[in-house]
């Protein structure tokens, strides 16, 4: 099964429509991509983590949700 997508705008006055994007038809994928959690974020801020720092980062969040500085 083929998705046929257009994007056009409607003058709310006159109620004519104007072509944005041409009518572009789109193929499925051969085959879903299966997986069971989101990809790594990629953000420059997130990429210079470690995974250790993430767990110390959280732990300290948590020290201070709780009260504990």
């Amino acid at each position: 099964m083929t998705m046929t997508i257009e994007v056009y705008r409607i003058n709310p006055r006159t109620g004519v429509r104007t072509q944005v994007r041409p009518l572009r038809t789109i193929k499925p994928a051969d085959a879903p991509e299966l997986f069971d959690r989101f990809p790594p974020c990629a953000c420059p801020r997130c990429r210079t983590r470690t995974d250790a720092g993430l767990r110390a980062q959280a732990a300290e969040v948590n020290r201070r949700s709780r009260g504990k500085l």
